[in-house]
Order: C-alpha cells, then sequence, then structure tokens
C-alpha cells in the first residue's frame, strides 16, 4: 500500500456507513463496529477493530506499521507494543482462522481471504445483506457438527426439515445453518416464521411478507416474484400447521426451481421430497468424569457454564464444582432450553440448590427471555405446547408411558397400555406417533426398536399421570412387569457372556428403582416388591450398587412380617452379597450369612447353599478367624464337587488357596490358586460376576501376595498388573477394587513403596465411593493413611487412627502388614503400651500368614525384650519362616538378626545368616535383597 493511498483513506472512522467488507467467513460492518463470523456476532475492542478496518480496506496489500498508526491513532506516538498487542486481540478472536492475519517481516501486515478489494469495495455501493435473519446475539455452542451436516443436506435436497423435542434448539440452529451457507444462495435466505400464525388461511400471507411481496394472500402472486430467485427459505415452528404447510411448500417447490426450504417443526411435514434431519439433545458428561476439562468437552457443559458466566461475574467452573455442574446437565437431559433456563438461576440458587430444586424443574425453570416466544419463556410452556397438539388418545398413552424411567420396548409399553389399547399394532403405531412428534426418542439395535422419555418431559407425563384416576393401575402393571423383567435377568446372568447381559439388562436398574420405591410406599404392594427383590441381586452385583441393595433389602425383612421362605432366602442372600461390599466383616453380615445358610440347608437350596458358605468364608477372613474361613471353604467345595459345578469348584478352590495362605501354608495356597486360575484361563466361566466379583482376577491379586511372601518378588508383581489389567477390561467396580486392594496396594505395602500404594489407594477410595462400596472405601483410606504415614519422621500420631479404620469395619489388624508396619517406626513406648498390639500375637495354637513377620516386628518394638531374648525370638521367627517357605520374611528377619549379631561383633553368624536367606530367593530380589547384600559386604571378607 501506498502512502499516497493510505492518505486518501484517512482514519477508520471514514469508512462509508453501512458497508462492509467480507473475508473468509467473516464480515465486517464499520458504522456497527460489528463483525461476524458466519452470521454470529465475534467479541472485539475498540482499537483492535479499527486495525483490522485498516487491513481490511487494503484489499489484501500489506499494511505498514506506520501505516496502521497513522490510519488508527492518527498518528500519534505510540509504542509498538500498543500495535501489537492489537495485533494479537484480533488474533485471538479469529481462533482458528488467525493466519488469515499474518505477518510480513520488515514490511508490515496482511489480512488474507477478501473477496474483493478496496477499490472495487467502495464501487460496489454494498448495503447490508440481502439475508434477512436475525444478528445472533450469543455463540452457537456444540452444534457444529449437526450444522455441516444439515447445510450439505440443503444443497443435496430441497426441502429439509429439522425436527426434535420443544426447547432442543431447532430455530436457533436453523438459523445458524440459513448464515453459515448464505454465501451459496444469491437472493437471500429469508426467515418465514409461523409460531404466531394460528389459522391455515394466514399461511400464505406471511410467506409472503418475509419475501416482501406485498398484501396478498394469493399463491400465484408470490410465485410470481420469485419465481427466478436462487434463495433458501427458512421456514420456523411448523407443528401445529402441518398439513397447510406441507401443502405451501409442495407448491413452492414445484413452481420455483432455485427455491431450497428448511423446516423446523416437532414432527415431519410429509412434504414429497422432504429429508427429516432428527435432531438430538448436547452432549452430556457420563457419570465417571473425572476433571473439569473432561467436562468442558461435552457441549451441555459448554452451554450451561457460557449462559451462567453471561448471568453472573462469579461463576466459573472449577475442578470442585464441576460435578454439580455435570450432574445439572445430566438431569436435563442436554436439552438447551432447559440449561439456558437453568443457567439463569445460578446466580440466585447456586449449584447445590439448583441440583435440590431439580424434582420440581417445571417451577425451577421460568427466568426465560422476555423476547423468548412465550412457550421458551418457562420449560412448562415449552412442554405444554408439544402436549397440546396430541390428540385424546396419544395423550392418555403418553401419560402411561412416563411409568418407565429407562428404555423399554413394544411388549412394556403394551403392558401398562391398558384395556382399551390391547391390540399390538395399536401400541406400534401410538409408539410411531409419539415419536414422529419428538415426544419419545427411539433406538434400533438387532432386538429391535426401544424407546425413551426425555426425563424432562417425563417429569411433565407423570405429572399428568399423577392427576388422572390411571396412576395407581399404571404402577402396579408396571411393578409387575419389573417383577418378571427380573426373573428373566437373573435366569440370563447365570448362563449369558457379562457384556451381552450389560447391554441388554443394564439400564433396568432405573425401573427396578421406580418399581420399589411405588412398592414399599403407602399406596403400594410389598408382595411384588419383595418378588423384585428377591431376583434382583445379580442387578446390585453386576453394576456394583451393593450400598443401595443392603438398604432396600434391610427395609424389606424389616417391614414385611410373613415372607414365603424361598423368598427369604433369595433375600438374605442378597443382603449378605450387599452387606459383604457395602459394610466389611460387622456382626450383621455374619448373622446374615449364617441364617441364610441355615435356610438353604434346609431348603435343600444348593445355589444359596454355595453362596452363603462364600460369603462366611469372606467373613470370617476378614475377621480373622482363618481356621472357620477355611472350614466354609471346605464345605463349599464339598458340594460343588457334589454337585458336579465346575464353575462353583473352581471358586471354592481359588478361596481355600486363600484361607490356606492366611493360615500359613503357602505352598498349598499357591498350589490351588493356581489350579483355580487354569480352569478359568480355559475361558469356561459363563458368568464371572455369580459370587460378586471375577473369581480370576480375585485369584492372580490374592497370589500376588501369595508369591511375594514366598519371596517370588517378580511374580508377585506381575500377578498384581494382570489382576488390574484384567479388572479394567472387565470394567467391574467391586473387581477393580479387589484387584487394587488385595494384589496392587498390598504387595506394593509389603515392599515399602509408598507412591504406589498412594495411588492405588486413591483409586480405591473413588472407585469405592462412587459406587457405594463401603468396605473398599475404607480400605483405601487404610491404605492412604499408611502411605502418609511410613515416610513421616514422628507416624504415632497415624498409629490410631489406622486402628480405628481398621476397627470401623471390624476388620483384623492382622489381615495386612500395614499396623504392623507403623508399629515398628513408632518412638512413643508410653503410647504403644496402650494399644492393642494382640494381633501380633496370633491366635492361640495358630500359625498364620505373617506369624515370622509379627514376631519380628515384637522384637523391634520400644517395650520389647532385651538383645538376648531378642536374638532368641528372632532365631524363633526365622526357623518357622523357612519352614513355611516364606522366603521374604526369612530375609526380613535374618536382616534384622544379622544387624544384632553385628552389633555383637558376630559378623560371621550375620554373614551365613544372611547368605542362607539370600540363597532361597530368586536372583531378581529388588529393595530388600540389595539391603541384605549390602549388610553382607560389611561384615568384611570370610
Amino acid at each position: 500500500m501506498t502512502g499516497r493511498n493510505a492518505s486518501e483513506r484517512g482514519s477508520a472512522a471514514q469508512f462509508a456507513p453501512g458497508r462492509s467488507i467480507k473475508f473468509g467467513r467473516y464480515e465486517l460492518f464499520a458504522d456497527l463496529k460489528l463483525l461476524l463470523r458466519n452470521g454470529n456476532k465475534i467479541d472485539l475492542g475498540g482499537r483492535a477493530f479499527d486495525v483490522l478496518l485498516v487491513l481490511a480496506e487494503a484489499g489484501g496489500d500489506v499494511v505498514s506499521k506506520e501505516l496502521l498508526i497513522q490510519g488508527v491513532w492518527a498518528g500519534a506516538a505510540i509504542e509498538d507494543n500498543s500495535l501489537q498487542a492489537q495485533i494479537s486481540a484480533i488474533r485471538r478472536a479469529l481462533g482458528p482462522d488467525r493466519d488469515l492475519l499474518s505477518t510480513d517481516f520488515g514490511r508490515g501486515y496482511r489480512l488474507a481471504g477478501l473477496s474483493q478489494t478496496a477499490e472495487q469495495h467502495r464501487g460496489a455501493d454494498r448495503t447490508l445483506p440481502t439475508t434477512r435473519l436475525p444478528f445472533a446475539l450469543t455463540q452457537l455452542l456444540g452444534r457444529e457438527k449437526e450444522c455441516s451436516e444439515i447445510g450439505r443436506l440443503i444443497a443435496r435436497h430441497r426441502c429439509v426439515t429439522l425436527t426434535g423435542p420443544g426447547g432442543i434448539g431447532k430455530t436457533r440452529l436453523a438459523l445458524e445453518v440459513g448464515r453459515s451457507i448464505a454465501q451459496t444462495f444469491p437472493d437471500g435466505v429469508h426467515l418465514v416464521e409461523m409460531a404466531r400464525v394460528t389459522e391455515d388461511n394466514l399461511v400464505w400471507p406471511t410467506i409472503a411478507g418475509c419475501l416482501q411481496v406485498p398484501n396478498t394472500d394469493q399463491p400465484a402472486q408470490v410465485l410470481n416474484e420469485i419465481k427466478d430467485k436462487h434463495l433458501l427459505l427458512v421456514v420456523d415452528n411448523c407443528e401445529h400447521l402441518t398439513d397447510s404447510i406441507a401443502v405451501a411448500v409442495e407448491v413452492l417447490l414445484r413452481a420455483v426451481r432455485k427455491l431450497h426450504i428448511l423446516v423446523t417443526a416437532q414432527e415431519p411435514l410429509g412434504a414429497e421430497g422432504e429429508h427429516v434431519y432428527r435432531l438430538l439433545p448436547l452432549s452430556i458428561p457420563p457419570l465417571d468424569t473425572e476433571s473439569r476439562e473432561e467436562a468442558l468437552s461435552y457441549a451441555a457443559v459448554q452451554l450451561f457454564v457460557d449462559r451462567a458466566s453471561a448471568g453472573s461475574q462469579s461463576f466459573a467452573l472449577t475442578q470442585d464444582n464441576f460435578r454439580d455442574v455435570c450432574a445439572i446437565c445430566r438431569r436435563l437431559d442436554g436439552l438447551p432450553l432447559s440449561l439456558e433456563l437453568a443457567s439463569a438461576r445460578v446466580s440466585a440458587l447456586g449449584l447445590q440448590g439448583m441440583i435440590a430444586g431439580l424434582d420440581d424443574r417445571f417451577k425451577l425453570l421460568t427466568a426465560g427471555r422476555r423476547t423468548a416466544l412465550p412457550r421458551h419463556r418457562t420449560l412448562r410452556a415449552t412442554v405444554d405446547w408439544s402436549h397440546s397438539l396430541l390428540n385424546a388418545e396419544e395423550r392418555g398413552f403418553f401419560h402411561r408411558l412416563a411409568v418407565f424411567a429407562s428404555y423399554f420396548d413394544t411388549a412394556a409399553a403394551r403392558h401398562v397400555a391398558g384395556p382399551d389399547l390391547m391390540e399390538p399394532w395399536q401400541i406400534s403405531d401410538l409408539l410411531a406417533d409419539l415419536v414422529t412428534k419428538s415426544l419419545l426418542l427411539c433406538e434400533v439395535d438387532t432386538s429391535g426398536p426401544r424407546y425413551r422419555l426425555l426425563e424432562t418431559i417425563r417429569f411433565y407425563a407423570l405429572e399428568k399421570l399423577a392427576e388422572s384416576s390411571d396412576v395407581a393401575e399404571v404402577a402396579q402393571l408396571h411393578a409387575d412387569f419389573v417383577a418378571v423383567m427380573v426373573q428373566t435377568g437373573a435366569r440370563e446372568w447365570v448362563t449369558t457372556p457379562t457384556e451381552v447381559w450389560r447391554q441388554k439388562h443394564q439400564s433396568e436398574i432405573d425401573d427396578v428403582r421406580a418399581a420399589l420405591d411405588w412398592a414399599f410406599s403407602p399406596e403400594g404392594d410389598k408382595r411384588i416388591g419383595l418378588k423384585i427383590l428377591a431376583n434382583s441381586a445379580p442387578y446390585w452385583i453386576q453394576l456394583s450398587m451393593h450400598d443401595e441393595c443392603q438398604r432396600w433389602l434391610t427395609l424389606a425383612l424389616a417391614t414385611s412380617s410373613s415372607i414365603p421362605p424361598e423368598e427369604e432366602l433369595a433375600l438374605r442372600v442378597a443382603l449378605g452379597t450387599s452387606l459383604s461390599w457395602a459394610k466389611g466383616p460387622v456382626n450383621q453380615t455374619g448373622s446374615v450369612w449364617a441364617s441364610a445358610c441355615e435356610l438353604a440347608v434346609r431348603l435343600n437350596h444348593v445355589e444359596a447353599q454355595l453362596q452363603s458358605r462364600y460369603g462366611l468364608w469372606l467373613f470370617f477372613l476378614r475377621s480373622g478367624e482363618y481356621k472357620q474361613s477355611l472350614a466354609h471353604a471346605a464345605e463349599m467345595m464339598t458340594l460343588a464337587q457334589a454337585v458336579g459345578d465346575a464353575e462353583a469348584l473352581a471358586a471354592s478352590q481359588r478361596i481355600l488357596g486363600v484361607s490356606r495362605h492366611f493360615l500359613g501354608d503357602h505352598s498349598e495356597a499357591r498350589s490351588l490358586i493356581e489350579t483355580s486360575l487354569a480352569w478359568y484361563d480355559q475361558g469356561l466361566c459363563s458368568q464371572p460376576f455369580r459370587f460378586g466379583l471375577d473369581q480370576r482376577v480375585s485369584g492372580l491379586a490374592f497370589l500376588s501376595r501369595v508369591l511375594w511372601v514366598q519371596g517370588d518378588f517378580a511374580k508377585a508383581f506381575e500377578a498384581a498388573s494382570a489382576s488390574i489389567a484384567g479388572a479394567r477390561a472387565l470394567d467391574h467396580a467391586c473387581t477393580m477394587c479387589c484387584a487394587l486392594a488385595e494384589g496392587w496396594c498390598t504387595v506394593n505395602a509389603l515392599a515399602s513403596d509408598r507412591d504406589a500404594v498412594e495411588s492405588g489407594s486413591l483409586m480405591l477410595i473413588k472407585t469405592g465411593t462412587k459406587y457405594g462400596l463401603g468396605f473398599w472405601t475404607a480400605y483405601g483410606e487404610i491404605f492412604r493413611t499408611w502411605a502418609e504415614a511410613i515416610s513421616a519422621e514422628q507416624p504415632d500420631d497415624a498409629l490410631p487412627r489406622l486402628i480405628s479404620l481398621h476397627r470401623d469395619i471390624d476388620l483384623d489388624p492382622g489381615y495386612s502388614s500395614l499396623v504392623g508396619d507403623l508399629l515398628v517406626r513408632a518412638s512413643n513406648a508410653a503410647s504403644l503400651a496402650q494399644m492393642d498390639t494382640g494381633f501380633l500375637q496370633g491366635r492361640e495354637g495358630e500359625i498364620n500368614w505373617a506369624t515370622p513377620e509379627f514376631a519380628r516386628i515384637r522384637v523391634r518394638l520400644p517395650i520389647s525384650c532385651d538383645g538376648s531374648a531378642a536374638e532368641h525370638s528372632l532365631n524363633r521367627a526365622l526357623s518357622l519362616a523357612k519352614g513355611s517357605g516364606a522366603h521374604a520374611w526369612e530375609l526380613k528377619i535374618a536382616i534384622d538378626l544379622a544387624r544384632l549379631l553385628i552389633s555383637e561383633a558376630r559378623a560371621d553368624q550375620a554373614r551365613e545368616i544372611l547368605g542362607s536367606a539370600l540363597s532361597a530367593l530368586p536372583a531378581a530380589t529388588g529393595a530388600l535383597g540389595e539391603e541384605a547384600r549390602s549388610l553382607m559386604a560389611g561384615c568384611g571378607p570370610h
């Protein structure tokens, strides 16, 4: 650009009013100080806008810094960084198109993508666009894919109808599409708004008015005016006049060859040549969303945060509140209108207040824009509008379907439809009508179509159902249906592969809850509730919802005076299972399993006997009653062999091996667990969660601690890692918790790897908390407390908390080495004397998994014996470790004994003891082996 051109141009303020310059997908209006991208306003500060305007006027030429300063700052003396700041602001505003503004080093800046030169522009006498669409005052979020897809459809089809429920954002998206493709229609894009048109005979006058055809209701006059035009009509809000609008659309398309039409309606017009695009809700974050950043990748969260931030300067999405925002977005189904109304109330109610009020969302969500259509000012008005378009038969059927809390099929809908709708074709037609009217979502998979009501629409329909006389009948029909459904689910759980079962039955848990809520309410039927609960255990187990299961079952058993024995047995087995994982080895768990076992034997119910023996084994194992746990494992094995149940036999071998390990017989334990794993590795297991968690993963977890005690450290960590990998592949919470606690955290604690234990414990706590697995959550806290204390100089303060955490879930302190580790590091003899360290002694006459190690720990306590007694105790512990094949304990004891001997100038004996312990281990002995070898080296030569 020359200096003469610049002086002719003058300042940015001299740009001709009412005109615009286009570059790329942007349009710049000088007099309005307005920058649009695809018709959407882009915020740009005053100076930055003026800089951009000067660059745009240059028609793609390079503009020097001096000319930019002269044009924008009128030649005032400014620093280079002032101009650079405005250039940076422009690039930020352009975002992904920032490369349109390039730097020509040593010369200045250039704006690319201009559709015409400045000279052409000044002579063109352009005015504001012929496109007659309102400017977008806010950015459209989360609809980029849909916008692109609809634009391509309009290029291929002359009539495209955008359908979806009220409040899903059809109008907003249609306008965005119109702006984005406006350049392909030389005669413009025109909006025909039908929302306020109430009579069929007003359709053509409305079309004529939008096309600026004066004073006519005659189609012929309209057609004559536009017959040679190449334009796009956006015909909005058509669902209440579909027939007359469909006729008008067909007439227009036949007469105007270059006309394209984009329609929005809650149902298709049914016009000839119409292509239907069904708009779905915005994407919502799943329950396991882990971070603020992940939450922001979902369109519903983006919209909520954007609008909430606009309404409240103090609002921001943080790591502390993102879960609340995600919960709101899920509860509102990703419906844009609901999200916008909700975000407007954040400043008044806060996020927790919003969540608390969502059960009464139609009163809560009323803060719509005053300029919105009346039916979009409140959520209720939106759904009222859709509801008013239904006939009487559709309304009654729609209300009854609200009883379903999740997906349902045609058979389920028929079950609750009532006596007036008994024919399958009637149900199919009504379902199709509700899908067409966007009140029902439909998904088709290999088993056929499944239907679902958006939660917001379901709440509305439930209110209508509650107002009718049908509510009691429909609730009873739904509960009857759920009772049959869970029977099918329980039967298939034993034979169906896990993923197949989950895909088919996982979503049914919401209907199980809904049926139970009604059955145990004052108006409900406890009999049907008991029947549902008796068969619902697979659902709670499969989804690791043991805490919720335990609450329901406890309520049922406490409030029902007479229960058939078979149902009572099923309830007790389910309650025992849920207590095992939700509460741990508390007294209630043991008593429930004992009563279940007694009843199962009396009724000769084989599966219940197997389940109760397994439950009693686990209860006594965690309680430190290892011999009793062994007895129940043996009973389970005997029964499995007697009935020829190979899967139960493999499970019993695994738990028998675990009991052997805890009784100090590590060799037999390893053999039994490996035999069990060999069976599972054949892929013969039909239902891995039959006993609450995957037996193969659990087997690997417990095998890792057996291997570690035997001194096979490398294989121990391999088994622990394999257990974690197996649990991840299964995506089962209880199984993952077992892999983390019994395998990963345990062996890493044995190896004193604080960081590995801490990371594992955090994952364990998170998973346990999320799924109501209270025992695993508490065990995670135990590991985390150990990890925090183990590296502290004074871990004394952590000891009472660690012991208290064990006591809270009645977990024997000797179940792991964690308490013992901190006892060794404790320095306050007075406080130690007040603690119960009896677990270090073990039960009278019983050797357990860590008896040698606990003997070593007792010697090291500040309140322990003198040197000679210590040597005697360590030698006894060493002999016991060798005899049981516990080579890891042997090495740890050898190290302590060697240190004692070296302190007494008996290095030769120390070297011999260390050498013997090391020789019993594999070559790769890890940090413990390195410590022993270093100590040997300090003993000097033979």
